[in-house]
């Protein structure tokens, strides 16, 4: 395959295009390192994969209510009235959503990303970007790097990124990502395939009490139809160090395999969520329910100069219908 690098920015944003054949990965680099376009060809015509910013415009009237494709770190999901504690002490974070007094998605979504690197063999493209955090004495004080690594083949792309506690103590830490994806119509016409789970609970103020519901809806190829998603479901991280949620379209056999490499300090679970236009739905690998830096339940603790890897990735292709 012949691959290259575009830089193409979003208006003042940097985004680059990573070209696979006819296929492409939009990376905005300048705002969370968020996927913000997945084409392939079908039929021979490009397909949008992945819900994001098509122009300027558009991201400056949308990004702040739907962070499309970001990286969410140190934590991701909502944070229980913008308060946190940790080892008996309190910190106080911003209520940046309009909706509810909470904190959401962690600081690294909407800054932007440094670019490291780009290579390419005749198989793959890996594009290398990276960010650090220097901390906020009032609302997170510790300090770390994230690295985050894109190999992109075309009908494919993984993201690696790797975790480093560049403070002198112990790093409270937790991620995820915020993908859209889709297959040229509205979800209500699509399945949704996921191994057993467990729902997390949920109080008046949507933020997980910490009992969890055995879920079973999505064992199979089940239709999404009207269903409204916005939930948790956490993995058993002891039954497979991998697991692969898959939306499809039976009409077409089109699909998305949507994976992660799941254990302790890994991958727990994932977010899924409907929007209301029904064109896209948001599959996110997440390390914990959210509300995890007041919980703690499957909070990661990165010691001083230690690292972490997270694994996660997507494939699209065409299965039996």
């Amino acid at each position: 395959m012949n691959f290259f690098l575009e830089s193409k920015p979003l208006g003042t944003v940097e985004r680059y295009v990573v070209h696979a054949d006819d296929c492409e990965l939009e990376i905005l680099a300048g705002f969370g390192a968020g996927l913000n376009a997945w084409r392939v060809p079908v039929n021979g015509k490009k397909m949008d994969l992945l819900y994001g910013y098509r122009d300027a415009e558009t991201f400056r009237k949308i990004q702040a209510d739907t962070n499309a494709g970001v990286c969410l770190s140190p934590w991701p999901g909502r944070t229980a009235n913008a308060k946190w504690h940790w080892k008996g002490k309190d910190y106080k974070l911003v209520n940046n959503v309009s909706w509810a007094p909470h904190a959401l998605h962690g600081f690294l979504h909407v800054l932007p990303w440094k670019f490291e690197s780009f290579a390419s063999n005749e198989k793959e493209a890996v594009l290398t970007l990276s960010r650090d955090f220097y901390g906020d004495a009032n609302a997170y004080p510790f300090t770390y790097k994230v690295t985050n690594i894109y190999t992109f083949n075309g009908k494919s792309f993984t993201v690696k990124s790797i975790v480093k506690n560049t403070y002198h103590k112990t790093l409270p830490y937790a991620q995820g990502f915020h993908p859209y994806f889709m297959l040229g119509k509205k979800v209500n016409a699509l399945t949704l395939s996921m191994p057993a789970s467990h729902k997390a609970l949920l109080d008046s103020a949507d933020i997980p009490t910490g009992e969890l519901e055995a879920e079973t809806r999505f064992t199979g190829n089940t239709s999404i139809a009207e269903t409204f998603i916005n939930d948790y479901f956490a993995f058993d991280a002891e039954s497979s160090d991998r697991v692969s949620v898959i939306l499809k379209d039976p009409e077409t056999g089109n699909q998305i395999d949507v994976w992660q490499k799941t254990g302790k300090d890994l991958w727990r679970g994932i977010q899924i969520y409907t929007p209301p236009d029904r064109e896209s739905i948001a599959l996110e690998p997440m390390t914990s329910a959210p509300d995890v830096l007041n919980h703690h339940r499957e909070l990661i603790e990165i010691i001083p100069n230690a690292s972490i890897e997270l694994l996660w990735g997507a494939e699209f292709g065409i299965s039996v219908r």
